[in-house]
């Protein structure tokens, strides 16, 4: 899949976790398995962001890079803001 630079990457995420999973949550149902994917992994999302985010990916395949930085902002409970890709070109 590609992702164009007029996308919203924190809509394409939302978009993606509510494709793998069902139901009105499925943002917390989703940051729910993140946090307990990371715990168990030792990792904290807040002060290793990258490995969180690889951690993530080699768990669930399904998971596009821009749908796990999500995840991992979701985790470090930080709250993740539409932006355009020009404003950082590792996210598209």
């Amino acid at each position: 899949m590609v992702i164009r630079s007029s996308t919203d990457p924190v809509r394409h995420a939302q978009k993606q976790l509510s494709r793998l999973y069902a139901g009105d949550d499925a943002e917390q149902q989703a940051r729910s398995w993140a946090l307990g994917v990371l715990e168990g992994k030792g990792l904290d999302p807040a002060r290793a962001p990258l490995r969180s985010l690889r951690a993530l990916r080699r768990q669930d395949r399904r998971l596009g890079a821009v749908t796990a930085r999500y995840l991992v902002d979701l985790a470090a409970g930080r709250s993740p803001s539409p932006r355009s890709g020009r404003d950082n070109p590792h996210l598209l």
